[in-house]
């Protein structure tokens, strides 16, 4: 009989259907299960580790006593700091050279651009004829750094003097991810300008309560606090612009240590990554049947020319089969992880990075093999999760062929097995390239048995 197009069209949707609901069954385990995105309570902290505020410590002009006397101070606590260096004074004079410079990146210090000769943006910008320069300004500093700081990539800017105007900002988005600006304001959540972002300056006669007083105004506020420092005094020594007395500094450091619990002190790259990637990341379910939950972090940021890969603060509430989750992993890491209260309700929290790997939440198997799915299926896949090459297990009751294929979560197929096996136990060693990480089905048909294993592979 011949089918009509519009019939055959149905039967083709109706086919695809099945093929999709089979493979994405979502076991309904009690009414307080997940059983969808859709049902998924989670939240993303909008600062790292759930902390109340972001703090950033900032220095310009690369002076030695922010090496010699500040960084000391940080780096008791473990505190990391922003250097805006002016590329051609480096090792001139009064500046640390670039093994100094390297030294702090090696500390985990932010090694960014002041521009080359801390020029003056807006009076460039008004002459054409200058076009060039700010160019060199902006290309040739991040590019200087580049070269001689291996461990790091250069990817913020500090406005020098806080001289910015339009032309300068959309240029300077050809070779920097953010810039900082020098109007003394607090940020909130969200910068309201990422190539201007509002700082703190303190001056040489700031009052020490007005500079902790920052701390105690952003905590309040649960924005971010970018402080703005320059040079220091140690007794009749003085070194640097609006040099401060370093007991001072010292005074303030502690102050943040005091408040440190509310507080994600980070370097202004790392913060800046974080909130894009908060703002636009989305929790997806993939799968919770088996013994993994298995879930997508995305935020479809591009990986080049700034890797996004900060980790961020999940919470995920613990849903009744999610209680006895042993552990955490997203690709070949292991996520530390912690359950916390919230109005009565357990939660998950943990970090994890978005547009990356797969996390899956491993459960224990009650037959006590944890990671083998499928084993009361005749079919079993270990490793699973796995990275490479995984093995496909399964019995033949008598020689004979076998149809075994791997299918995507869309249903097509990704690999064909098919052939003659022999009596007894089979081992498939199967080896992933040239597929993406995720949730794979193994179909295995012979004489009308089928039997199916979920594979779940991740890097």
């Amino acid at each position: 009989m011949v089918k009509s197009s519009a019939g055959y069209t149905i039967s083709k949707f109706l086919i695809l259907v099945f093929v999709l609901f089979s493979l994405n069954p979502l076991t309904a385990f009690s009414q307080e299960n997940l059983q969808s995105s859709a049902a998924l309570d989670y939240q993303i902290a909008t600062w790292h580790g759930f902390k109340k505020s972001a703090f950033t410590i900032t220095f310009d002009d690369n002076y030695r006593f922010q090496v010699t006397l500040a960084t000391p101070l940080l780096n008791q606590h473990n505190y990391k700091a922003t250097f805006f260096l002016v590329t051609n004074r480096i090792g001139k004079g009064w500046c640390p050279g670039w093994d100094t410079v390297n030294m702090l990146a090696l500390q985990g210090h932010e090694i960014a651009s002041h521009s080359k000769n801390h020029a003056n943006f807006a009076e460039l910008s008004q002459n054409p004829a200058w076009a060039d320069s700010m160019i060199h300004e902006l290309r040739d500093s991040r590019d200087s750094i580049n070269a001689r700081v291996p461990s790091q990539q250069c990817e913020t800017f500090a406005w020098p003097s806080g001289s910015v105007d339009t032309t300068s900002i959309n240029l300077a988005k050809n070779y920097y991810m953010a810039c900082r600006g020098t109007e003394n304001y607090f940020n909130g959540k969200t910068p309201a300008n990422f190539y201007n972002i509002y700082s703190q300056h303190i001056y040489h006669d700031t009052p020490l309560d007005e500079v902790n007083g920052f701390i105690d105004t952003i905590i309040s506020r649960g924005g971010w606090l970018i402080e703005r420092w320059h040079g220091f005094r140690l007794m009749h020594d003085t070194n640097g612009y609006e040099p401060v007395p370093i007991g001072e500094f010292a005074e303030h450091i502690n102050h943040v240590a005091e408040n440190q619990n509310n507080l994600w002190i980070s370097t202004m790259d790392s913060v800046v990554k974080y909130i894009r990637e908060r703002d636009a990341a989305i929790l997806y379910l993939i799968d919770s049947s088996g013994y993994h939950v298995v879930f997508n972090l995305t935020d479809n940021l591009p990986d080049s020319p700034y890797p996004y890969k900060v980790p961020l603060t999940l919470k995920i509430r613990t849903y009744a089969h999610m209680a006895n989750v042993y552990q955490i992993t997203q690709g070949s890491r292991i996520l530390p992880f912690r359950f916390a209260w919230q109005g009565g309700v357990s939660y998950m929290v943990f970090n994890a990075i978005p547009h990356d790997s797969l996390i899956i939440m491993h459960l224990p198997d009650p037959a006590g093999s944890p990671d083998l799915t499928s084993i009361n299926k005749g079919i079993t896949v270990y490793p699973n999760p796995f990275r490479s090459v995984t093995n496909i297990l399964f019995e033949m009751t008598e020689d004979g062929f076998a149809e075994i294929r791997i299918y995507d979560r869309l249903g097509q197929k990704v690999k064909d097995l098919s052939k003659h096996y022999i009596r007894g136990r089979n081992n498939i060693e199967f080896e992933s390239s040239g597929l993406n990480p995720g949730i794979y089905e193994c179909i295995l048909m012979t004489k009308g048995k089928r039997m199916d294993a979920r594979m779940i592979l991740v890097r």
